[in-house]
């Protein structure tokens, strides 16, 4: 397909065609799907399709008939603006990449002073967004309600740009990752005890938390149903993130609320292997400690909800029953000795743990999948005997 771009002359022997153009089609992803004659009139009159900064071609197609505008906008500034817009029936045909194509190539050449090309479109524009992204533009912002529509609520605006430089040397610079870390989620609890620990402590847990000099925004609000708070948190860093999750841990709301159940997503983290299987392996040992197991408390805040383990006879538990259980017999007091330890991450925030455990005159091959959230809780347990 030959696409070519052909100057227009907007203000003058084109005004008629550019008001044919615009008032026959329909664009559903532009702020001004339709166009009246009366407003294309205005659109040139005010400047909008020609200037000392504005530049409009006429999308051409391999037959020399016309199937789109392109406006070029900002073209003094460090950033230039494109608009594109396609007839109706030349929409699918790849049409829309090879005139980004070359404007990008026309505003690098021709205009010095652009550093950065830059485009915007609906967030649902997604034949527009896919454009930007097979021509090498990077995805940057994301602005919410920016884009109007008529008669509607409005809907988030997306950006790309291209910049000078990678234009340049073919390559494509990433935008930097932010460094925030957030948290949200829920806390539930299951109980009018577990409720009243809540109360009890979160005024004091909401205050040293947002006096944490890493802290951005933290809260904790109660829903409307009984006994499930929202939680919301932001700080600077993974690095804040982290020295807030050690002070909560020995902190009076971190034991008074361990057992209680959390349900949360955080983003912004990028903790490697090894320090996710350092940490699963301490919590495994925890577990192990019968200290630890003969607390409910304790053991309730290392295994998740969802907890299940498969024992040494087959028998299935759940978390409730496994508590129950260590509380009753959490064993010797003798040191576990674990060997042939191996790990791996099965995902983002999970660890299997595989090992061969001599315990109480026992010996078993175990393995255990630990979740972050952001905590290491144990999702699945299995101990088979060794004969």
């Amino acid at each position: 397909m030959g696409i070519t771009l052909a100057r227009m002359d907007p203000a003058g022997i084109d005004s008629a065609a550019l008001a044919s153009f615009l008032t026959t089609q329909v664009f559903p992803f532009h702020v001004r799907p339709r166009w009246t004659a009366a407003q294309v009139r205005a659109s040139i009159d005010d400047g909008a399709w020609h200037g000392d900064a504005v530049a409009t071609f006429w999308i051409v197609d391999d037959r020399g008939s016309r199937v789109g505008v392109l406006r070029l906008d900002d073209l003094d500034d460090a950033t230039a603006m494109i608009d594109v817009r396609l007839a109706d029936d030349a929409r699918g045909r790849g049409h829309g990449s090879a005139a980004l194509r070359i404007a990008t190539d026309l505003v690098f050449s021709r205009y010095p002073a652009v550093i950065r090309f830059e485009g915007q479109t609906r967030e649902d524009n997604i034949a527009m967004r896919r454009v930007f992204e097979r021509c090498g533009w990077v995805h940057e912002a994301f602005y919410r309600d920016g884009w109007p529509v008529e008669g509607a609520e409005p809907v988030a605006s997306v950006a790309y740009s291209v910049l000078r430089r990678d234009w340049a040397t073919g390559t494509t610079t990433p935008v930097p990752r932010s460094p925030e870390v957030t948290l949200t989620g829920e806390l539930r609890c299951a109980n009018a005890a577990e409720a009243k620990r809540v109360h009890a402590h979160l005024a004091e847990h909401i205050a040293l938390t947002r006096a944490e000099p890493g802290c951005l925004s933290f809260d904790v609000a109660p829903t409307g149903s009984e006994g499930i708070w929202r939680v919301s948190e932001r700080f600077v860093d993974e690095a804040a993130f982290d020295a807030h999750q050690r002070r909560v841990a020995t902190s009076t709301w971190g034991r008074e609320t361990a057992g209680i159940e959390r349900s949360y997503v955080i983003r912004g983290r990028a903790r490697d292997a090894e320090s996710l299987a350092a940490a699963a392996w301490s919590a495994e040992e925890r577990l192990l400690n019968p200290g630890v197991r003969a607390d409910p408390r304790q053991v309730t805040a290392l295994l998740d909800p969802s907890f299940v383990e498969i024992g040494r006879s087959g028998r299935r538990w759940t978390r409730d029953a496994i508590v129950a259980a260590l509380r009753e017999d959490p064993g010797a007091d003798d040191a576990p000795e674990i060997c042939e330890k191996d790990s791996r991450l099965v995902g983002p925030d999970s660890v299997l743990l595989t090992y061969l455990l001599r315990f109480e005159d026992r010996v078993s091959r175990r393995s255990s999948l630990w979740r972050f959230d952001p905590a290491p809780r144990c999702l699945f347990h299995q101990g088979t005997p060794v004969a």
